[in-house]
């Protein structure tokens, strides 16, 4: 039995870990160098939005996840950071965000790759 492609990108989404926020790891409300931390997509609202929709956000997502790094950079650099912490954390979560973000689209191009090498 084979797994359709949209069906092997579904499962890849779901079996990946979700990363933490910010928020999550600090606590909510908190600010990180006077920046907001941002929202996570859960699960709930992944099975009732259209594609479109989810892929939006999470590139919006991504984005502020590494507007924020960068700013923090910015602030490092300067010396206006207060703790060093908060930038290694931004960092992190935005590479990982951003190598999730790239696994995911390889998915995408190997699935529609699949599709158009099937038979018609």
């Amino acid at each position: 039995m084979t797994v359709s492609p949209v069906a092997a990108i579904a499962n890849a989404a779901q079996a990946m870990p979700t990363m933490p926020t910010l928020e999550s790891t600090l606590g909510t409300g908190t600010s990180v160098g006077g920046l907001a931390s941002t929202q996570q997509i859960g699960g709930a609202q992944a099975s009732s939005s259209d594609f479109g929709t989810l892929l939006a956000q999470g590139i919006d997502n991504l984005e502020g996840i590494q507007n924020t790094s960068s700013n923090l950079a910015v602030q490092a650099a300067t010396g206006d950071l207060s703790s060093i912490q908060d930038y290694t954390i931004a960092s992190t979560e935005a590479s990982t965000a951003t190598q999730l973000a790239v696994t995911l689209r390889n998915q995408a191009v190997s699935a529609f790759n699949q599709i158009m090498n099937m038979p018609a």
